[in-house]
């Protein structure tokens, strides 16, 4: 089965961005750990340092199903609920 990967674009309000900083590295830890995650990173933009990028690769479909039932994505999602500006998901795969 062919890889998927995930951008997910957020941007943070800046009154939480020390508390938002421990929520990402949180989910970016135990997320590496499960079985179906190829790579979690965390990146920052350099124009805009409210806004962060997360690029993911996963082996399937069913791996991101499970990682989004996971204890601690539900904990990230419930974390940055009211403290961003925007978020946007991409999934994608690789055509060439």
């Amino acid at each position: 089965m062919e890889e998927l990967k995930i951008v997910a674009t957020i941007v943070i309000k800046a009154e939480f961005k020390s508390d938002l900083e421990k929520i990402f590295r949180t989910v970016v830890d135990e997320t590496r750990k499960e079985s179906g995650n190829i790579s979690y990173e965390l990146h920052q933009d350099i124009q805009n340092p409210l806004k962060y990028i997360i690029l993911e690769v996963w082996h399937s479909q069913e791996a991101i199903d499970k990682h989004n039932e996971s204890p601690h994505f539900k904990a990230f999602a419930s974390g940055i609920d009211g403290k961003i500006d925007s978020l946007a998901i991409n999934v994608i795969k690789k055509v060439y």
